[in-house]
């Protein structure tokens, strides 16, 4: 998946590992709402994780170009 720009020992790199270790963690408590049977708690956690990484992308991409 290109996500525009290279993985690395770099800033961008460091903003996306940022976000998506964030992410992992709304997706740890989508995860307890779902073995919980908690469906509301469970697309919430879901839609917040995505939102996250995807804005750790969007500001990879923002630094990698300054």
């Amino acid at each position: 998946m290109e996500i525009g720009f290279e993985l690395g020992a770099n800033v961008p790199s460091g903003v996306f590992a940022l976000h998506a270790a964030v992410a992992v963690v709304f997706l740890i408590f989508a995860g307890l709402n779902g073995a919980n049977g908690e469906t509301a708690g469970l697309a919430l956690y879901l839609a917040m994780a995505g939102m996250i990484a995807l804005v750790g992308v969007v500001a990879g991409r923002i630094v990698s170009r300054r």
